[in-house]
C-alpha cells in the first residue's frame, strides 16, 4: 500500500488512554475524513502520525515505516498543518512558504534557486502569485488558509494531513479550501487526511470516513456507510435526516425534535 496505514494504534498522556485499537487505511490519491463528537482524539490521533506525540501500534506512509524516522526524513514524509496555525504577521507570503523547504536544507544552509522554483511554483497553482510579497497578517482568511496549505505542499510530502482546514473560515472560503484540496490529490495523487466537523462536507469530499468516539473507531467505511440517523443520533446525540444527493453522497440535514420530544444530553467530554 503505497498511502497511509495505521495499525494498532494507541496513544495515552499522564498514562491515561487517549486512543485505543485505531485502524486505518487510505490509498495513495485517497482522502480520509476523522470524524466524532468534540473530544474524541481526532487531533490526537493527526498528532501521532505526524510525530508529535507518542504512541504504540504502527503507521506507514508512501511504503515507510514511520517510528524512528529522523525528523527531517518525517518531514520529507508526512507534511501536517494544525488547527491554529502560528503564522508570522510580519512576515512575506513567500518568506513563510519558503519554511515548507527546511527539510531538505542542510544546517544553516539557505533557500536555494531549486527551493524558490517549488515555492513560486506552488504560490501560482493556489493563486497566490500577487501575494507572494504581501505581509502574511495582511491576507484574508481565505488567502492565510491557502498560504499555510502552499507552505505544507512546499515539503512535497506524499501524505497530507490537515487539523480542521475550513476552521474560521465563511462558506465561500470553506468551499474554495476544500476544492483546491480535493484537486490537489486528484492530480498529485497526495494521500489526504483531514479531521472534519461537518459530516456534510465529510461526506461531499472524502472516499472514506473513521468515526470515532472515546477515543475509539467505532466506524469506518464510506459515507453512505458510515452516516446513517441512527449512528449519528447514538453517537452525536443529533436528529437527523440523510438523503442521497445527486451525485450519490449523502447529505445530512439537521432536523428539530418535536416540541414533546426530548433531546438527549450527552456526558461533557472529557
Amino acid at each position: 500500500m503505497t498511502g497511509l496505514e495505521i495499525a494498532g494504534l494507541d496513544v495515552a498522556r499522564d498514562r491515561c488512554p487517549v486512543l485505543q485499537g485505531i485502524d486505518a487505511q487510505v490509498g495513495q490519491g485517497g482522502w480520509l475524513a476523522v470524524i466524532g463528537p468534540n473530544g474524541a482524539g481526532k487531533s490526537t490521533l493527526l498528532k501521532a502520525v505526524a510525530g508529535l506525540l507518542p504512541y504504540t501500534g504502527t503507521v506507514t506512509a508512501a511504503g515507510v515505516p514511520l517510528r524512528g524516522l529522523a525528523a527531517r526524513k518525517l518531514a520529507r514524509t508526512i507534511a501536517y498543518t494544525p488547527q491554529d496555525p502560528v503564522v508570522p504577521a510580519q512576515m512575506s507570503v513567500r518568506e513563510y512558504v519558503l519554511l515548507g523547504r527546511t527539510p531538505y536544507l542542510g544546517y544553516l544552509a539557505v533557500p536555494g534557486r531549486s527551493d524558490r522554483a517549488i515555492v513560486d511554483g506552488v504560490l501560482e497553482r493556489l493563486d497566490l502569485g500577487s501575494f507572494a510579497e504581501r505581509e502574511v497578517g495582511r491576507l484574508s482568511g481565505g488567502e492565510r488558509q491557502r498560504a499555510v496549505l502552499a507552505r505544507a505542499l512546499a515539503q512535497q510530502a506524499p501524505v497530507l494531513l490537515l487539523d480542521e482546514p475550513t476552521t474560521a473560515l465563511d462558506l465561500g472560503h470553506q468551499q474554495q479550501v476544500l476544492e483546491l484540496v480535493d484537486r490537489l490529490r486528484r492530480d498529485d495523487g497526495l494521500t489526504v487526511v483531514t479531521t472534519l466537523h461537518d459530516l456534510g462536507v465529510a461526506a461531499q469530499y472524502a472516499d472514506r470516513l473513521l468515526l470515532l468516539v472515546e477515543g475509539r473507531a467505532v466506524a469506518s467505511g464510506t459515507a453512505a456507510e458510515v452516516l446513517t440517523p441512527e449512528s449519528i443520533a447514538r453517537h452525536y446525540n443529533a436528529h437527523v435526516e440523510v438523503t442521497t444527493g445527486t451525485d450519490g453522497r449523502p447529505q445530512v440535514h439537521l432536523v428539530r425534535p418535536g416540541r414533546d420530544t426530548a433531546v438527549p444530553v450527552r456526558k461533557a467530554d472529557a
